[in-house]
C-alpha cells in the first residue's frame, strides 16, 4: 500500500517541488502508476524514478516537520467534525 501520507503532504507542498519531482510524485500516489510505467513515460530508469520519489519523501518531510501543515489540517478537521458548521469548515479545509 501506498504511502497516504506522501500524497497529502504532495498536495499541501507539491509547488516547492521541480516540475519534474512534481510530476513523478503525482503519476505514482494519485495515478496508481509503478516505476516502470513512470519510467517509460518519463524516459528514464526505474532506479531513477525510485531515486526521485525517495528524494521527494524527504523534502516533504522536511517541509512538513517545518511548517506543520498537514498536523494543522488534521487538528481542524478533528475539531470540524465536533460543530454545528462542520460540513462548511471541512468543505473550506479540503479546499486547501
Amino acid at each position: 500500500m501506498k504511502d497516504l501520507m506522501v500524497a497529502e503532504l504532495n498536495r499541501i507542498y507539491g509547488e516547492l517541488l521541480t516540475e519534474n519531482q512534481r510530476e513523478i510524485t503525482t503519476l505514482y500516489y494519485d495515478c496508481d502508476l509503478s516505476f516502470g510505467e513512470i519510467a517509460e513515460q518519463k524516459g528514464v530508469s526505474r532506479q531513477s524514478v525510485n531515486d526521485t520519489l525517495n528524494k521527494v519523501k524527504a523534502q516533504l518531510e522536511l517541509f512538513e516537520n517545518k511548517l506543520k501543515f498537514y498536523k494543522k489540517k488534521t487538528e481542524l478537521l478533528k475539531i470540524a467534525e465536533k460543530t454545528p458548521l462542520s460540513e462548511k469548515i471541512m468543505k473550506i479545509l479540503e479546499e486547501n
